[in-house]
């Protein structure tokens, strides 16, 4: 083959194609965050122990060639369809404490775990750095199979709880973009990401959840119930967000 072939493996259908640059996180993530005509607007958290937490320089997106052009148009299905009806949506206007809790009806059940079970899959397998911590082990073995034959299991199987952010004053949550993280909680494991104004906690284990958890995931009729929080009071990225907005803070000074 040509030195310059992108010819490989397809990670979902396992054959042998050109394989087409795959945004790792959904492309969705990056809309109306990224302008390269402009000064950068989106700001990358990375999880990292000391030193620089943002980079607001990430302008091209996390990508590898991952997948052939027919199983990027099977992803992109469901990411247009997130993007329609939940990332791009318009949700419910807060007046009052009591609209923190909220429920989207007549969702396609298919179409978004799906593409939830998308963004999970290709994190695990990606090879950058970014997502170095999301490690599914043999998960990945079942996810492929699910996204393969577009089976979006049971409500329970891979569920995600989905919490949209409250606004921050001086600071536009929907341009955050959080480094994903592997979590541990109540028991079970999971995995958190943060994009678009939303948290994505996905819980990969399924027993014995707790009911409130167990009443947060999609239903197959369509109904997905979220409870609106402040990223500064939302316990799996609190510290994280502290320190992120420090950072951004501090950098906006210089």
């Amino acid at each position: 083959m040509p030195p310059d072939s992108n010819a490989g493996v397809c990670k979902l259908c396992q054959q042998t194609a050109d394989l087409r640059k795959s945004h790792v996180i959904s492309d969705m993530a990056y809309d109306e965050v990224i302008n390269p005509a402009s000064h950068p607007r989106m700001v990358v958290v990375r999880d990292v122990p000391t030193g620089r937490i943002s980079d607001k320089t990430q302008q091209t997106r996390f990508w590898e060639r991952l997948l052939c052009e027919r199983c990027e148009k099977q992803f992109s299905k469901y990411e247009k369809y997130a993007a329609e009806h939940l990332l791009n949506a318009q949700l419910p206007e807060v007046k009052s404490i009591s609209d923190l809790v909220f429920t989207l009806h007549g969702l396609n059940y298919a179409s978004l775990k799906l593409f939830l079970l998308s963004i999970l899959w290709r994190s695990s397998i990606a090879k950058g750095d970014f997502f170095r911590g999301i490690n599914l082990g043999p998960h990945e073995v079942r996810l492929r199979q699910m996204l393969n034959s577009e089976d979006p299991g049971e409500p329970d199987e891979y569920g995600c709880v989905i919490t949209p952010f409250l606004p921050e004053p001086n600071l536009e949550v929907s341009q955050i973009l959080s480094q994903p993280i592997s979590t541990r909680g109540d028991g079970h494991n999971g995995c958190l990401f943060s994009f678009r104004g939303f948290a994505f906690n996905f819980y990969i284990s399924r027993h014995a959840l707790l009911p409130a958890v167990r009443k947060s995931f999609l239903t197959k009729g369509g109904e997905l119930i979220m409870v609106r929080a402040r990223i500064g009071d939302y316990a799996p990225l609190s510290d994280l967000w502290n320190r992120c907005v420090s950072a951004i803070h501090r950098e906006a000074r210089k």
